[in-house]
């Protein structure tokens, strides 16, 4: 078994992934009572949807944290959930250009987008595909 995480970097993807799952959360229940990302283009409908999909992103993800090198593909879940936690706050952000939005989802995608680098890294060690450009699996 190796581990990927270590206390300080697993907080930061917990954190991130309650982040993401509580934001899902959030636009599914406030759905009920309005249409939260209709400045977005998105429904009620679509809106739930949506988080939904975020909800689901940030479970896969916190499994992967959870799993933390028990299991060899562990990292692929963390870098599948960050991935698509990039994707929806990017869509989000180019939705919000020229408002407020962009700013604020901007700097959200840049930097769940760092953590799926590292995941992206974490993944290519555990399958053994390279370490520092080498490759191991021959």
């Amino acid at each position: 078994m190796q581990r990927y995480l270590y206390p300080q970097r697993k907080r930061l993807e917990i954190l991130s992934a309650m982040f993401a799952g509580g934001y899902g959360v959030h636009i599914w229940a406030a759905g009920f009572h309005g249409e939260p990302l209709l400045w977005a283009g998105l429904h009620n409908g679509q809106a739930l949807i949506f988080g939904q999909i975020m909800s689901m992103a940030a479970f896969v993800h916190a499994l992967g944290v959870r799993i933390n090198g028990h299991w060899r593909w562990s990292p692929a879940l963390r870098l599948l959930g960050m991935a698509f936690h990039t994707l929806m706050f990017a869509f989000l952000a180019i939705k919000g250009f020229g408002a407020t939005g962009f700013y604020t989802y901007s700097w959200v995608t840049a930097l769940l987008f760092m953590g799926a680098l590292s995941a992206l890294k974490d993944t290519k060690r555990a399958l053994g595909w390279e370490i520092h450009g080498i490759r191991i699996d021959r």
